[in-house]
C-alpha cells in the first residue's frame, strides 16, 4: 500500500518519479532514492510524511547527470554584458538558465543597473534600464520549463531610490501576465520607511505608489533590507540585498540554499497540541538531512560552489500549521495560534542550532566561520511549500486553509468535490480560510514566526476585494514596524476575476490553474494550485 494518497501519487508519477535508463522508478524506487540511503532518514522523516526536502532535491538526489538539489538562487546583476567576474548581464544569464532547467528559482538584485536612456559610453547607445531586463530574463525563462515539470520562477528586487523605480513599481500595471514568469520586490530600508510614514514626502507619495499597483495586481512585494541585514550572520561577505523568487531566503550573491519543511499535522498531540519532544527529534534529523544533501549538491558555475560552501546555508521550515490549528480547535485569527507558533519556532530554532553546532564538531565548521563555528551560517526559514506540501497531505507553509471545500475539474471533464482533508477530524470545529481572517492577524503570525527564524518568512498577507489602497498602505507600514523582512499583498479578485462554485459559497479568485482549472492561491510571491492538483510556479 502507497504511503502517499492517490492524489499525491498522481502527481508523483506525473513529475517526481525519475526515468533511469528508459524506465521510470517505482514508488519503493523513488523512497530509497531521496533518503539518501539513510535508514534513519527513511523510517522517520520520509515514510511518516513528516519532512520532505525542497522539489529539486525531490527531482534530482541520485539521479545520474541530474541537476542542482537547491530551490533557491540569487545573483546581483552587474551592469555590463559580461564581465570577468560572471556577474554581467548575458554572465547571469546562463547561470539562471542552468538553475531553472533543473527546477531552481532565482533571485536577481538588479540596483546596480544604471537608469532606462544612460548613455553607453564603449557602443555611443542607451542603456535598457531595469525593466527591459526584467522582459528579457522573462523571455529566457519562458523558453525554459523546470526539469520538464513546471514554470519558471524569478524575481526581480530594485531599491526604493533607484531613478527607474516609479517605472518598475508600475510594470506589470496594465498587462501582469507580460511579466508571467517575475515577481517584483522593492527593497526599503528603516531610513526610507521612517520618511514614508511621513505625509507629504517623496517617500510617502512612493510607498502610496506601490499600493496603488499591489491594489491592482499583487505586485510589487516589499522587502526590507535593513531588517534582514540584522540577522546577516556574514556581514563581512556583503550585504543581503535581494532574495529567492518567494521572498523567504535573503541571500548573498550567487548563494543558494537548500530547504526543507516539517509537516506539524503529523506532530498533533491531544493534550499539548504538539509533541515537543518528537519536534525537537525531528528538527535535529531534518538538519542532517538538509546539510548531508548539500555535500551532495553540484551546482551550474564554480561561483554558485564557492558561495553554497562557504556558508552552508540550510533553510528548515513547516507546512501543516492551519491543519495542526484545526485539529486543536484554535482559531488562526488568535493570540492563542499567534503564541503557539512563537513556541513552535523558537524550539525549532533552538534544537536546529544545538544540531548544527554539533555537525561542526563532526564534520568541520562552515568556513565563513574558521574553525569555530556553527555547520551552517542559516538553519531555518518559513517557505511556501507549494507541492511538497500536497505530497505529505499538509496545508501549505503557515498559511490559513485557502478554501474549506471546491470543486475541481478533471483532464477528462470530470468535476470533483473536494475539501481539506481535516474536515474528516475536527468534528463540528469550522476553521478560518484565508478570506476571513482580517489581515492584520496574517501580519502578525509572520511576524511571530520570524521572531525565531535566521532567514525569512513567507506568508501572504490576504485583503478582500473590498480592500482599499489605504488598506494596502498600513499594511506594508504595520508589517515594518512588526520586524517581518518582507512580504506580498493580495487583494483577492484583483486580476481577471471569475467566480468558482464552491460547496458553501461562491469564491472570487484571480486566475484559474491550467492544468485542472481549480481555484489558485498566492503564497508569498508564488501562485499554486488550492484544488491540491500539483501545478504552481514556486520554486520549492
Amino acid at each position: 500500500m502507497s504511503i502517499f494518497s492517490d492524489n499525491a501519487l498522481t502527481i508523483l508519477k506525473t513529475r517526481y518519479f525519475a526515468w533511469i535508463d528508459g524506465k521510470q522508478e517505482t514508488e519503493e524506487d523513488f523512497l530509497t532514492r531521496i533518503s539518501l540511503g539513510n535508514e534513519r532518514y527513511r523510517h522517520e522523516l520520509i515514510e511518516p510524511l513528516v519532512f520532505l526536502p525542497n522539489s529539486p532535491t525531490l527531482f534530482n538526489v541520485g539521479v545520474s547527470g541530474g541537476g542542482t538539489l537547491s530551490a533557491c538562487f540569487k545573483f546581483d546583476v552587474g551592469d555590463t554584458m559580461m564581465d570577468a567576474d560572471s556577474n554581467g548581464i548575458m554572465d547571469t544569464a546562463t547561470k539562471a538558465s542552468m538553475v531553472i532547467k533543473w527546477g531552481g528559482g532565482v533571485g536577481y538584485y538588479l540596483g546596480n543597473i544604471r537608469p532606462k536612456n544612460s548613455i553607453v559610453n564603449s557602443t555611443h547607445g542607451k542603456a535598457m534600464g531595469p525593466v527591459a531586463l526584467l522582459k528579457f530574463y522573462h523571455s529566457m525563462a519562458s523558453m525554459l520549463t523546470q526539469s520538464g515539470k513546471r514554470e519558471a520562477a524569478q524575481m526581480g528586487i530594485l531599491p526604493a531610490t533607484h531613478p527607474d523605480i516609479l517605472e518598475f513599481i508600475t510594470c506589470k500595471d496594465d498587462n501582469p501576465q507580460s511579466l508571467s514568469t517575475f515577481n517584483i520586490s522593492v527593497s526599503l530600508t528603516d531610513e526610507f520607511m521612517e520618511k514614508a510614514v511621513v505625509s507629504g514626502t517623496a517617500e510617502h507619495q512612493l510607498l502610496r505608489a506601490m499600493a496603488a499597483s499591489a491594489w491592482k495586481t499583487g505586485d510589487p512585494g516589499v522587502y526590507f533590507v535593513t531588517s534582514a541585514e540584522r540577522d546577516n550572520p556574514t556581514p563581512q561577505l556583503g550585504i543581503l540585498s535581494g532574495t529567492n523568487p518567494c521572498g523567504e531566503v535573503p541571500l548573498l550573491n550567487n548563494e543558494p540554499c537548500n530547504l526543507g519543511s516539517i509537516n506539524l499535522r503529523r506532530l498533533y498531540n491531544q493534550d499539548t497540541v504538539i509533541d515537543y519532544g518528537l519536534l525537537e527529534k525531528i528538527t535535529r534529523l531534518s538538519v542532517r538531512y538538509l546539510d548531508d544533501v548539500l555535500d551532495r549538491n553540484h551546482f551550474p558555475v564554480s561561483a554558485v560552489s564557492d558561495a553554497a560552501f562557504l556558508t552552508r546555508k540550510l533553510g528548515l521550515g513547516v507546512c501543516g500549521w492551519a491543519d495542526l490549528l484545526a485539529l486543536a480547535n484554535i482559531h488562526y485569527a488568535s493570540s492563542e495560534a499567534t503564541e503557539l507558533l512563537e513556541k513552535i519556532m523558537n524550539t525549532m530554532r533552538r534544537v536546529a542550532d544545538e544540531e548544527s553546532y554539533i555537525l561542526a564538531r563532526e564534520k568541520g565548521s562552515a568556513p565563513c566561520f574558521g574553525a569555530e563555528g556553527k555547520r551552517n551560517a542559516t538553519t531555518l526559514c518559513l517557505a511556501p511549500t507549494g507541492t511538497i506540501a500536497i505530497l505529505m497531505g499538509a496545508s501549505s507553509g503557515i498559511e490559513p486553509h485557502y478554501l474549506r471545500s471546491w470543486t475541481r475539474t478533471t483532464g477528462d471533464g470530470h468535476i470533483l468535490t473536494e475539501q481539506i482533508s481535516v474536515l474528516e477530524e475536527i468534528k463540528d470545529f469550522i476553521p478560518q480560510t484565508a478570506m476571513e481572517i482580517p489581515w492584520e492577524w496574517h501580519i502578525a503570525h509572520q511576524a511571530a514566526a520570524q521572531k525565531h527564524v535566521d532567514l525569512a518568512v513567507s506568508k501572504t498577507i490576504n485583503m478582500p476585494f473590498t480592500a482599499t489602497e489605504e488598506d494596502i498602505y498600513n499594511a506594508y507600514v504595520l508589517m515594518w514596524k512588526s520586524g517581518v523582512k518582507g512580504g506580498t499583498i493580495y487583494r483577492d479578485g484583483c486580476r481577471d476575476v471569475q467566480v468558482l462554485n464552491s460547496i458553501s459559497e461562491e469564491e472570487y479568485v484571480t486566475e484559474s490553474c491550467p492544468e485542472c482549472n481549480g481555484p489558485v492561491r498566492h503564497s508569498e510571491q508564488c501562485i499554486e494550485c488550492a484544488a491540491n492538483c500539483g501545478w504552481t510556479a514556486c520554486s520549492i
